[in-house]
Order: structure tokens, then sequence, then C-alpha cells
């Protein structure tokens, strides 16, 4: 195994950072020179500075390190480092979000945490442990609490951990280093006005993923060859692309940043799977809440076939939850979906959860800090009901 320092007690951490802060009070936790705090109403899904990054180091000799808060943001290693020739490189998204009872509480992190430790042992790096990553992602959270968008915005802080070999290394193998960091940055609203539905292309003359590759983990390296077949579906007129199997082109694997999701004629879910899909953490939970709202689901291969007489489709991801697909278009055929009230009941129950407006029923949110309605939310009344 790994080994690090011993792990900090998170009952009284979570204690004091639980003690309501006035706002001058939070802002003195801060260095001087901490960014402003953004229009919450202003928001999109872009970089926004935050206060403090939190890295941890791993080395053979010691193991992880206690890791530090700081407000540098900018990583210096030695150019011959793993990360920049190998790819030997992963990342995470999950999402913080400021609560109607005006607690702090993260998405899903387990299911992060999972996926990053099933990537770290086939890119043969350091394991980050679960309660290592749990740690790391509450300091980040707490360091930047003020920069939670409040709640009644619909905003949340996003939330980008990564993990890279680095260190002088010429030949191909184990890194001499290691980082492990998180780094927070405020989001708004994916959907100002509800729900919106796009157009999607069938990629044709790229692969995303090769059969028995690493197309099943959050690999840096597996994004970069998207950059080019998205810009040129987006120049026309498409916002996202859709991937077939490598070895058929028959079979549905999943969108460029975001997983499967069909709706049958008869209501059932059906997503793909693959062994070179990537297991959206978010897809988990859609699916697990169809289960609870009496919906019968499918986890097996989709033939594209299928596409044109699915109801309704959807890409699943963290960004946004569920994305309503209005069209799959392949060549000269196009595939319409005229609504998606079974994705928006989805998406309505799973984002009612994260804003704590709903009975985590599936037990996937976990309290980090407390932060008081100050300045008062959008919908005080509401909060205080």
């Amino acid at each position: 195994g790994v080994g690090r320092s011993p792990l900090p007690d998170h009952g009284s951490m979570l204690r004091r950072a639980s003690r309501p802060l006035s706002r001058a009070a939070s802002r003195r936790r801060l260095y001087a020179t901490a960014p402003p705090l953004p229009e919450w109403e202003t928001l999109g899904f872009n970089a926004t500075p935050t206060a403090r990054m939190i890295r941890y180091n791993w080395s053979a000799e010691r193991g992880w390190d206690a890791g530090e808060s700081s407000p540098e943001f900018t990583v210096t290693i030695h150019g011959l480092s793993n990360v920049l020739h190998y790819g030997q490189g992963l990342f995470e998204g999950l999402k913080a979000f400021h609560c109607k009872d005006g607690l702090v509480r993260v998405f899903n992190s387990h299911a992060n945490a999972a996926r990053l430790q099933s990537g770290a042992e086939r890119l043969a790096m350091p394991v980050v442990p679960p309660e290592l990553f749990d740690e790391a992602v509450d300091r980040c959270i707490r360091d930047n609490v003020e920069y939670v968008p409040p709640y009644g915005y619909g905003g949340a802080m996003y939330l980008r951990p990564f993990l890279f070999g680095h260190g002088e290394k010429l030949g191909l193998g184990a890194a001499p280093h290691y980082s492990f960091c998180v780094i927070a940055s405020p989001v708004g609203a994916y959907y100002k006005g509800g729900l919106e539905p796009i157009d999607a292309l069938v990629v044709e003359g790229f692969d995303r993923a090769a059969p028995r590759g690493v197309g099943n983990i959050k690999a840096a390296g597996n994004y970069a060859p998207d950059v080019l077949p998205s810009i040129l579906a987006k120049e026309k007129g498409y916002p996202v692309c859709l991937y077939l199997d490598a070895a058929t082109q028959t079979y549905v694997e999943e969108f460029s940043t975001s997983n499967f999701i069909g709706v049958t004629a008869e209501g059932t879910v059906v997503t793909p799977t693959s062994p070179s899909i990537l297991p959206s953490c978010t897809k988990g939970v859609v699916l697990e809440t169809a289960r609870r709202l009496g919906m019968r689901v499918e986890e097996r291969p989709v033939s594209f076939d299928e596409v044109g007489g699915l109801k309704e489709v959807a890409a699943c991801g963290t960004a946004v939850v569920l994305t309503p697909i209005s069209s799959v278009t392949r060549g000269g055929t196009v595939h319409s979906y005229a609504g998606f009230d079974t994705i928006a009941t989805l998406y309505n129950a799973i984002t009612s959860v994260q804003q704590g407006e709903a009975n985590d029923a599936l037990g996937i949110t976990r309290v980090v800090a407390e932060r008081p309605h100050d300045p008062p939310c959008r919908d005080a009344e509401a909060a205080a009901a």
C-alpha cells in the first residue's frame, strides 16, 4: 500500500468549519490578495478565480504528505515530467452546493474517489485513498467557501481534482514524484431558463477510444483527440459529438464529454455498456433515481440502429446532469426527438437533491461546511420555509 502521514480528525474539522461565520470574519480567512467575489447572476460555466488551491505530494520514500492550502495556482514541474511526455495524468470533476438550509454539501464524491483510484491503478500511479480524496475536496471547499454561489442562483462550486506524475524522467516508467491537487471554480446555472435541447453529430473518421485501451478511465490524454472533431462539428452547427465503437462503428459509445442516455417508446431508460466507455459518476445517480421513480432501467450494448426508435435522448455528465438531445445526425440521416419529459423528470429530481430541496434518499451528499444566507438568497422566503 501507499503510505502517508496520519489524517486529521475530520469530525473536529467539520465542527470548526460548520460554525457560522460573519461575512467579515469569513473574508479575514482569505488572503488580502484573494480575487473578488464574482457577480452571481452572470456566472457561466467558465473558470473563475478563487482564493486557494490544495496540493498533496507523493514520493516513494514518504508516500503522501499532509498537503497544503496555497494561494498559488501555478504548478512548476521539470520539463521531462511524465505528464508532459507520456500523458501520465488523471482528473475528476464534481460539485458542491449551497443548499436551502444554509449548509454546503458536496455531491457524490465517493464515486469520483473510486473512479480516480481505478484510473491510478491502470496508469501505474500511486492511489489516492478515499479518505485523502475527501479531505482534499473538503479543504478546497472550506478554504474557498465564500466563492460557493449562494442558494437561489442555481450555481455551484465546480471542483477539479487532478493527479499527475512529474520529476526528471527520460525513459518510460514510474515518475519519481506525483502530486494530487484540487482547484475550485464557481459556476452558474447551465440552463438559465429551463432545459434546452441541442443537436448531436455522429463522428466519422475519428474514434474516441480503442478496445482494451483507456477509454474507461478519466485520463487527461483521452480528451485532446476530441478537440479537433468538436471544432469541426461546431463549425457545422452541432454543439456535441457522438462516438460509436471503434471496432465496428455499429454500437453507441458516448458523447465527447458525457455518457449517452436514451428513453424507449415504452419508457425504459437505456444506457450503453462497453469496456471503453468512461463510467459517468452522474449516470450512476441518474439510473438509481430512475429506478426509485419506478422506471425500468437497462444497461446493455445499444446498437446505433436503435437510436432512431428512441423517444428521448440525453447527454449525462457533471456539468449539467442531463442535456436533452433534439437530434442525432449521421451522414445524411437525421433522427429527431420531439420531447424530453422523462429526462426533465430525472433532471428535476436530481437537482432538487443537489440544492437541498429534496431528501437525499441515495445518501450521496455530504455536509462540508455551513454558510448562512448572507447576503440573503434571491429565494430567501423559500429557504426559510
